[in-house]
């Protein structure tokens, strides 16, 4: 069974069943068409001649910055035109208008076009050499404006026939279609200089990735001119285009197709195919588009490519491929766009259906997407969030939630290992926590401000850094993504992972983290956390409280000595002024110039650190070695901000580090999330186990928790027990996805088990849930992305790798638990 194939034919077919390039039909809506008219009342008093000069005759800037006050982020939504202001704009932060006599355009820049016109692009430079084009930036959000104004006109000519309005409508389109021969194609980029090529020129740019080149909006995705379609659609075979004759001239309906809409579709579809998150919506405006203008061949570019991206895009269990969750609801909701638009059945493409599911499952239980890796932290789900928390398993991805409790004790405690497949950050065996209705261990998450360099930082996230740098950078051929070892969510009251992280660091003997999170009662969870690192000579294990606020933060054991830098001698000092200087290798801008406001001072045995929140808060029961350095240390938080540049170092976060060198560490600590006040009593060890002390129901209780390479096992007084269980590992002999069921053929009697693990050639893991053990046979609980003859297997899902050899696999033969 194919699970990618999609029937395009009859869909195809029935995109042309019916008149789909006519007028679309709306039901009169008095209110609706009286806001309208409004709307465009002051342009319908304008001649047609008088609109069509509205639109920009050259192409437009997006990304403009402010030279006064650097406000914002990423040179994006700083600058504001707005009708009547001509070709001037004004900072949305400072308020200042541009050009002025401080800041005047000094510079400009002369393209010849196609038709043998003169374009000026006059721009302020300032003594850094950054540009600013205040004039480009207000044309483009004329461009932008005025799209917006035919829309409106032309959906009144649709529900009144007023030719006034339609006439405007047309004037607009017409103009476009004289101009846009001549804009000129551009890169356009947050704090990068501006590059201009010829306007008739289509792919390949010179230095340009594909689709960086753009001639209609800043992007080459969102370049074919789908907003003036649909106004052409609205017109196409209901207004009498004789009308346009004087303004713009004969066959204006023939011009607009030509020369606007094709020709956008055309510099469009040059680039090379690159199945990016961006382009289901190009897909789908092909689509669209084809269908307007009643082009079977455009419309099947568009169906071909989506079939396509469907199966190289995404992991097995059904993540796009990038591993965050922005850009998998992104790339999903476009995916949907273009089912609706073709007419397909989302039902008959079950791997959609799994993609689909991961945007409900990854969140948090306030309802917030979990920020893995660039997400967005402010994202929800819509409505209100989870009322109960269950576990999520992402084994191709490399990704894990625990999740238990419900209501306001829900805890979910996030696990990532995945690879560097673009918008990664570099946090392999990083945890998030959430418990009692806050994200009291934080992930900063997404953020396009000048600290971004910052928030992708190893540093940043809570896990360890070896010898002061971060993570390596993985390739498509080693993304670094590591190593699932063991993982349980079949207990009531315990949850279990274990990470082998090492392919992070290639200094790593050891980067393994082992997480044992414990369900005493309602609003009482603990996690216990072992992190073993070999390798390298220091060892720096992070952990970061809340970003939303910073609260206060408590050690037992004094941190009287005052650090001006955890710089180390190598790194650099500066602080980032844009989000490009992102410096991985630490030698211009380290990550530890982030860290402020250090304490520090030595811990031998245990100890705790305790943060304090409003509502909430986590302590945190530290089994150090002998002789680490412990700090204490704050840093920006980044999310409030809001993305703003200007306010980054108003709000912080407060954080601890621990420091062991001697190229070995075992760093073991309990997490103890609380309401109002801790309430576990003692946290020791006691010979291999971690003991944790606590009252339950007026009586002392005493867990007893041990972790070594045999497994995880934990005794309670409470009378309970829980085993990891016995591994069992050999030899995959066959697999068989036949009769819509996937079952692996092991070398034995299967005994019976929750999941299998399998461990491939060259030290990959991936596991899968188990249904159902019949002799030999393990039958998946879902597919899991490959198919094997003999002792090939092949991936048919991203990242489509291939593996030769033994293929083996461990299970875990649980003892009956009480």
């Amino acid at each position: 069974m194919n699970p990618f194939k999609i029937s395009l034919g009859l869909a195809f077919i029935a995109l042309f069943a019916v008149g789909t390039a006519s007028a679309r039909q709306s039901v009169p809506d008095n209110a609706h068409i009286a806001a309208l008219k409004k709307a465009v009342e002051p342009f319908v008093k304008l001649s047609p001649e008088a609109i069509a000069a509205l639109v920009p005759s050259y192409s437009g800037l997006n990304f403009v910055g402010c030279p006064n006050c650097k406000g914002g982020a990423q040179d994006m939504g700083v600058l504001k035109w707005t009708y009547g202001m001509g070709d001037r704009v004004k900072c949305r932060f400072c308020q200042m208008t541009f050009p002025n006599a401080q800041f005047p355009d000094n510079k400009e820049n002369v393209i010849t076009t196609p038709s043998g016109g003169k374009q000026v692009y006059r721009y302020y430079e300032n003594e850094k050499g950054k540009a600013y084009y205040y004039e480009a930036h207000a044309w483009y959000e004329r461009w932008e404006w005025i799209q917006q104004l035919a829309a409106q006109l032309a959906e009144l000519w649709t529900l009144t026939r007023d030719p006034a309005y339609a006439d405007r409508a047309a004037a607009i389109l017409g103009r476009f279609a004289q101009v846009f021969p001549d804009y000129a194609v551009r890169f356009d980029y947050p704090n990068r200089p501006v590059s201009f090529f010829a306007a008739n020129q289509k792919w390949p740019y010179e230095g340009m990735q594909p689709y960086r080149g753009a001639k209609w909006s800043w992007w080459g995705y969102s370049s074919i001119p789908i907003k003036m379609a649909e106004v052409y659609q609205q017109l196409q075979s209901t207004y009498d285009w004789r009308r346009m004759d004087k303004t713009i001239g004969p066959e204006t309906d023939r011009k607009i197709v030509k020369d606007l809409l094709v020709l956008g579709y055309a510099h469009v579809a040059a680039n090379p195919e690159a199945y990016s998150n961006m382009s289901p919506g190009m897909y789908e405006n092909m689509i669209r588009l084809g269908k307007i203008i009643n082009d079977p061949k455009m419309v099947a570019d568009g169906l071909k490519r989506f079939q396509e991206f469907i199966k190289v895009g995404f992991f097995a269990d059904g993540w796009w491929k990038e591993g965050t969750v922005s850009y998998h609801d992104q790339t999903i909701n476009s995916l949907n766009n273009v089912i609706k638009t073709a007419g397909l059945d989302p039902a008959a493409m079950p791997f959609y259906q799994k993609a689909y599911g991961v945007s409900r499952d990854a969140i948090l239980p306030n309802g917030r997407k979990i920020p893995i890796n660039d997400t967005w932290p402010y994202e929800k789900v819509k409505g209100k969030g989870t009322d109960k928390t269950v576990s999520h398993l992402w084994s191709a991805l490399g990704n894990a939630a625990l999740g238990t409790g419900e209501g306001q004790n829900q805890v979910l405690l996030n696990v990532n290992w995945s690879g560097n497949y673009g918008h990664s950050h570099y946090d392999n065996g990083g945890i998030i926590l959430y418990a009692l209705g806050e994200e009291l261990l934080s992930d900063i998450g997404y953020t396009h401000t000048k600290y971004r360099g910052w928030s992708i930082q190893t540093a940043s996230h809570n896990t360890v850094v070896i010898d002061q740098r971060g993570q390596d950078v993985g390739t498509p051929e080693h993304p670094a993504t590591g190593r699932l070892k063991y993982y349980d969510d079949t207990d009531a009251r315990v949850k279990v992972i274990d990470v082998d992280a090492s392919p992070a660091y290639k200094v790593a003997k050891t980067y393994r983290r082992r997480l044992v999170m414990v369900h005493v009662a309602p609003g009482k969870d603990y996690v216990l956390d072992r992190f073993d690192v070999e390798g390298g000579g220091t060892h720096d294990w992070f952990l970061h409280g809340m970003a939303e606020q910073e609260g206060k933060l408590e050690t037992s054991i004094p941190l009287g000595s005052s650090l001006s830098t955890l710089v180390p001698e190598w790194g650099g000092k500066q602080m980032p002024e844009a989000q490009e200087d992102a410096d991985l290798s630490g030698r211009r801008y380290h990550p530890y110039a982030h860290l402020r406001d250090i304490q520090s001072g030595k811990a031998n045995g245990r100890w705790t650190a305790t943060w304090r929140y409003d509502h909430s808060g986590l302590r945190i029961h530290s089994l150090s070695p002998q002789n680490v350095q412990v700090f204490k240390l704050r840093s920006a938080a980044i999310r409030p901000a809001a993305e703003d540049d200007n306010k980054l170092d108003n709000y912080m976060r407060s954080s601890i580090m621990q420091r062991h060198s001697g190229g070995k560490s075992s760093f073991i600590t309990v997490h103890e999330p609380f309401s109002k006040e801790p309430w576990i009593d003692k946290v020791y060890m006691e010979g291999a186990e971690v003991i944790v002390r606590y009252q339950l129901d007026g009586k002392t209780r005493t867990d007893r928790v041990r972790l070594n390479d045999r497994g995880v096992s934990v005794r309670s007084t409470g009378g309970w027990q829980y085993d990891s269980g016995k591994a069992q590992s050999g030899l995959v002999e066959a697999f068989d996805s036949s009769n819509g069921k996937w079952r692996l053929q092991l070398d034995r009697d299967a005994p019976k088990v929750d999941f299998v693990r399998l461990d491939l050639p060259g030290g990959g893991t991936r596991y899968y849930k188990v249904v159902a053990a019949d002799g030999k046979w393990l039958q998946l609980q879902d597919d899991p992305g490959f198919g094997m003859q003999g002792n090939h297997l092949k991936f048919h899902t991203f990242p489509q790798d291939k593996y030769q050899g033994t293929i083996r696999y461990t299970i875990f033969e649980r003892r009956e638990q009480l």
